[in-house]
Order: C-alpha cells, then structure tokens, then sequence
C-alpha cells in the first residue's frame, strides 16, 4: 500500500462497490459453515477495518495477552477524545454456538464465555500495573465507571423473547454487550466511508486520509506492546498518534483493487 498518497475510499459505496459485496459474501459464506472457531477470527482479524473501525476507532489489537493462561480475542481501542480510551474487551464463540440448552440453561460455549470475560475482569483488578503499562487510560476502575467494556459474539440471531430477555438480563447483571454474528454482519453492511478522518491533526491530509483505511487487519500483541513501549498520549489518541498508527497497522491486498 502506498502511504503517500490519498485514496477515495468513499469510491467503496459507489465506483468500488464489488470489493465490499465480496467481503460481505465472503463472510456470510462463511458463517453458515460449522467451523473451528479460529476461522472466524482469521477473517474478522483479516478485515478489521470493515467490521470494526469507525469515527473513534482506527486500531482492533488480536489476542492481546493477558497471562500465559489468558488472552481476548480482540480489543477495539476507541479514542473519547480528552476523556481517554475505552478499551472494547471482545470475546467469539462460534455461529453455531447456542445461548441456551433445553433446559433454559446458559449452553456450554456461553458459560465459557461469560467464565472467560469473568476471568478478564480478576486479572485487571489484581494486575494494576500490567493495567497501566498495556491499557493507559484515565482509570483502572473495573466494576463501575469502567474504562474496559466486554462483549461476546455467539450465535445467530434469534426472535426468541425468551431466551432475549434471559440474555439481557444476563448482559445486564454482568455489564457487557453480548451479539451474535448477524450484528457483526449488519455492522459490515452498514459501513460508511470517508476519505478524510476528524481528527484535526497537524499532520496533513494524506494522514487523515490514511487513518480512515478500511482494509487495516487488526495489529498483534508483539506490536501493541512494541507500541505502548514509547509511553504514548493516550488522550486525543487518534489525533497526536496518527502517523505512528498508519505506518504501525498492516493493510488486505484487497486494497490493490482499488480504482
């Protein structure tokens, strides 16, 4: 990708349509298909930009590692402008993956999901310093007023009422999203474009150009800790770390289809 130059990435809804109809085939494809839950999260790692990135949100980190035991999934790093960063803890099951079982009762992969988002908020309370050198922001606060929020992606969507509010209830005690994989499709779908970031930088307009590329993939832990190595401004993040994210991020060869 050529980092010194402007690209048209509003062309995606209009001259480029097909780049995203095929992505979004690709992914709808691929959820009917009962596999490995690694699978899903090649793709969704593959094209970050698409699924995830949006006016406060430039950078998704994949398997972040907590301990030798624990790891997310993702984490989108959203930019509250003065106020910080909030930190989008994501953890995925598998589209066939099912909330509940015949009993009414959380399933298997829900409860390892709910278990593994409960074991991310105990190592972040007891690990405060490992907290503040990976994840900086304003507070360390978990419980309340919390600058990590957590989601879980499982399933297909259902019209059950049921099983809805047994699943809000359940979002609600522990406060967290929980999606399925249709929302991470309706996101893909729902996409807008821009060719110019509101980020009111000093770093001119091939910059704020180059932050809002869709095809970013999401970084690794190696490179997320490489980048929290040189203590950056985690306040007004986007704006007075830019240069730095567009050159750390790595883009799909989708982007050599571009007009």
């Amino acid at each position: 990708m050529n980092l010194d130059r402007k690209y048209n990435w509003i062309s995606l809804e209009s001259e480029n349509p097909g780049i995203i109809k095929n992505i979004i085939s690709e992914w709808e494809t691929l959820i009917e298909k009962e596999l490995p839950e690694k699978d899903y999260h090649e793709f969704l790692k593959e094209h970050a930009g698409f699924f995830f990135s949006d006016y406060n949100c430039y950078l998704t980190i994949s398997k972040l590692k907590l301990s030798s035991e624990l790891e997310t999934d993702f984490i989108n790093i959203k930019d509250q402008r003065s106020n910080g960063l909030i930190y989008e803890f994501i953890e995925i099951e598998k589209p066939q993956s099912k909330l509940f079982n015949s009993n009414g009762l959380p399933a298997k992969d829900f409860n390892s999901a709910i278990q593994q988002i409960r074991d991310w908020k105990r190592f972040l309370i007891e690990n405060k310093s490992w907290f503040k050198k990976y994840l900086p922001t304003y507070s360390t606060r978990i419980i309340s007023d919390s600058c990590i929020k957590f989601s879980i992606i499982i399933g297909r969507r259902t019209y059950n009422e049921s099983e809805i509010e047994k699943r809000n209830q359940i979002a609600s005690e522990l406060g967290i999203e929980i999606r399925s994989f249709d929302y991470l499709t309706d996101l893909l779908r729902k996409r807008k474009f821009y060719n110019q970031g509101c980020l009111d930088s000093e770093k001119g307009e091939i910059i704020e150009n180059q932050i809002e590329n869709p095809f970013s993939k999401a970084i690794t832990d190696s490179e997320w800790r490489k980048f929290c190595s040189r203590k950056f401004n985690w306040t007004h993040f986007y704006k007075n770390n830019c240069e730095e994210i567009v050159k750390l991020r790595k883009y799909n060869n989708l982007i050599k289809e571009m007009n």
